[in-house]
């Protein structure tokens, strides 16, 4: 998908982890779009989502990171918790959601 990091070292030289450019671009920037759209619709009242939470908590925690990586980070997380539904043919819930942290 594109969304893996890319490490490279050699030696002593460690450069710093980057995504990958393999996959669709398309649906990198769609699953992108859909991590702000996301948190704009959990502000509303009755719709929690862990994957926001996960992604504001970190964005409140870290100075250092842009909320470019956090946004990736939230998208890999998006990626597993999609898998894991159609897998087990299951349907989203908040509680069970947060019960799996």
């Amino acid at each position: 998908m594109g969304i893996d990091l890319r490490h490279y070292e050699s030696g002593n030289y460690e450069a710093a982890d980057h995504i990958s450019k393999r996959g669709n671009p398309y649906a990198r920037k769609i699953l992108f779009k859909m991590i702000g759209t996301m948190d704009s619709v959990a502000k509303l009242p009755n719709h929690p989502n862990h994957i926001v939470d996960y992604y504001e908590k970190k964005k409140q925690s870290s100075q250092s990171k842009g909320t470019k990586k956090i946004a990736i980070a939230a998208v890999s997380r998006l990626i597993r918790t999609i898998y894991h539904l159609v897998m087990h043919n299951q349907t989203y819930d908040y509680q069970k959601a947060s019960l799996g942290r």
